[in-house]
């Protein structure tokens, strides 16, 4: 996942969820850590398996070339007939055949061999621990691969009192005698599992331990590292947030809109649209604020303030600004004129009901502004601008207290079935009066 990339859809929840690293981590990194540490282990495994089947097989077949030695200098003749007949028990029925068997059996025994067995042409055993059997055929499949491919193999196995032992086949060629080829035998040879076996299994015990240990103190550090990171990360997408919060609280929805599409590249670009504008301003004002305490004031100023917000919200409205005692709402989309106009209801009726100290006057106007961000680089405001936010601010000047202001083309969008007082007012820059009507909202 690229740096930048947030995993969300929704714009909201990428401005508010921090990112989730330690779930990510667990989820897809430290799988990793397990897929690498079973396969560290089974390769550390294997190899250690197949070191010590090459450990023993090298000293199987320097164990055969051991006895092919002793055999060579006692009795060479002998062990050459041997190793090419085809009746081998004849052999051990003459004099130098005994002598040829004694030094098998001893070395054998001197070797600490469990059992040895010696085959020639065609699996022909031409000796055997368990001397009865020799002169048999015992063409094994293991024989098979070391006769024919000259391939050795080892097969650790159970011997019959329980001792596990190590089953190893070895080619081995032994000199023939003059004019003839080297005679190929195979030496099958049971290797007890000692102090060998148990050298390299605490060998590979420490090749498979040491890097397994090694990666689990890895993946529970830097898992530590990762839930540090990702506390660090929520405690500071926690504080953005509720910076963000009250940031948004100072600017208008679409002024917060158009920072986040700013933040994703799209820039603070300005537009033109129409939309209806509701101006309201509480009347006289001025001569309650030099008869009041400041803290009076604020108070009642927050109190209308907060009507005002609360109803222009409900009707799915928009603050543009609060300038003093006054308000600038912006209304977009179908049926922005009704929605406007039941805001300003709501408004007037509140403040009577309310018995606030000082009335309001609400003028309504539908009009195209530029919507936009205004003013030098390093310190913009997004507002609208335009002649229709001054009709509208012309038409709350005219509103008397209690009384709402708007346009004809404005009412009879709204579908207003009462058109109130018909009435015109002068704004500056216009040609002609614009004809209003006047209504006063009635508070039961």
């Amino acid at each position: 996942m690229p740096p930048d990339a947030r995993p969300h859809d929704n714009a909201d929840e990428a401005f508010d969820a921090p990112y989730p690293l330690r779930r990510l981590f667990l989820g897809q990194a430290m799988p990793l850590f397990v897929v690498l540490l079973v396969a560290v282990s089974a390769l550390a495994a294997w190899g250690g398996s197949t070191l010590m089947r090459s450990i023993y097989l090298e000293l199987a077949s320097r164990r055969a070339a051991v006895i092919d030695a002793a055999l060579g200098h006692e009795v060479a003749v002998t062990w050459k007939t041997l190793a090419s007949s085809t009746d081998p028990q004849s052999i051990y029925a003459t004099t130098e055949g005994q002598r040829l068997l004694r030094i098998l059996r001893n070395e054998q025994r001197e070797l600490g061999l469990a059992r040895l067995k010696i085959y020639g042409a065609g699996g022909l055993l031409l000796f055997a621990t368990d001397e009865s059997r020799i002169g048999e055929r015992d063409p094994s499949d293991a024989y098979r691969r070391a006769a024919v491919d000259g391939e050795r193999s080892a097969v650790r196995k159970a011997g019959a009192d329980g001792v596990a032992l190590y089953e190893l086949y070895v080619p081995f060629a032994v000199a023939a005698t003059t004019g003839t080829e080297p005679q190929r035998l195979v030496f099958e040879l049971y290797e007890p599992v000692g102090q060998l076996d148990t050298l390299l299994a605490r060998t590979g015990g420490l090749a498979i331990g040491l890097p397994a240990a090694l990666l689990i103190v890895l993946a529970l550090t830097v898992n530590r590292m990762v839930e540090h990171a990702q506390r660090d990360i929520d405690w500071r997408t926690k504080k953005l947030g509720e910076l963000r919060g009250r940031l948004e609280r100072l600017l208008s929805r679409s002024a917060a809109e158009a920072a986040r599409r700013a933040i994703d590249g799209g820039g603070l670009a300005s537009e033109a649209i129409d939309c209806t504008l509701l101006y309201s301003d509480i009347r006289g004002f001025t001569q309650f604020s030099e008869q009041h305490s400041p803290a009076e004031v604020v108070a009642f100023l927050n109190r209308a303030m907060a009507m005002q917000v609360d109803a222009i919200d409900d009707a799915g409205g928009d603050v543009d600004k609060m300038i003093g005692d006054a308000v600038l709402a912006r209304f977009d989309g179908a049926d922005r004129e009704a929605r406007a106009v039941a805001a300003a209801t709501t408004i007037l009726r509140g403040a009577a009901e309310q018995a606030l100290p000082r009335g309001i006057g609400i003028g309504i106007f539908s009009g195209p502004v530029i919507s936009g961000a205004i003013g030098p680089p390093n310190r913009q405001d997004f507002t609208v601008i335009g002649d229709s936010v001054n009709v509208a601010a012309r038409l709350c000047s005219a509103a008397a207290a209690g009384e709402l202001v708007m346009d004809h083309a404005t009412a009879t969008a709204a579908g207003i079935a009462d058109p109130g007082t018909p009435d015109s007012v002068v704004a500056k820059g216009k040609a002609e009066p614009i004809s209003v009507i006047r209504w006063a909202v009635a508070t039961s």
